[in-house]
Parts: structure tokens; C-alpha cells; sequence
């Protein structure tokens, strides 16, 4: 139960990685105008949803690391 537990956690976090990846090439390949300020704050939404992504996994490591022992 835990094994199907962990890889459904696993799949669900690949197919989020998957949505953000396609969220940053959709975003990428606009064509038009930029707007500085909205470049910015972009960018700052990025850098902290990136924290965000960051702290989970470093969570979720910890979480399979325990289970491995």
C-alpha cells in the first residue's frame, strides 16, 4: 500500500513538473510587446513558485529517505 501510495505521489508530482514546463514554453514563445513591470513581477512569481518546487521536493527526499530505512 505505501509502494502504490508513493508512486501515485511520484506521478502526480511528474505531471505537475510536466503543466509548469508547458506553462514556461507557452510563456516563452509569446510574441509581442513587454512590459517591464509585468517582465518583473513574472519573474518574481517564477523565482518563488521555483522556492516553493524546491522546499516540496527537498520535503519529499526527506519523506522517502526515512521510508528507505
Amino acid at each position: 500500500m505505501r509502494d502504490q501510495h508513493l508512486e501515485q505521489t511520484i506521478q502526480r508530482i511528474e505531471r505537475a513538473l510536466a503543466r509548469i514546463a508547458a506553462a514556461a514554453d507557452a510563456s516563452a514563445a509569446q510574441d509581442g510587446p513587454v512590459d517591464s513591470d509585468f517582465a518583473a513581477q513574472s519573474e518574481s512569481m517564477r523565482s518563488a513558485m521555483r522556492n516553493k518546487v524546491r522546499a516540496q521536493l527537498e520535503r519529499l527526499d526527506s519523506v522517502i529517505g526515512e521510508l528507505e530505512k
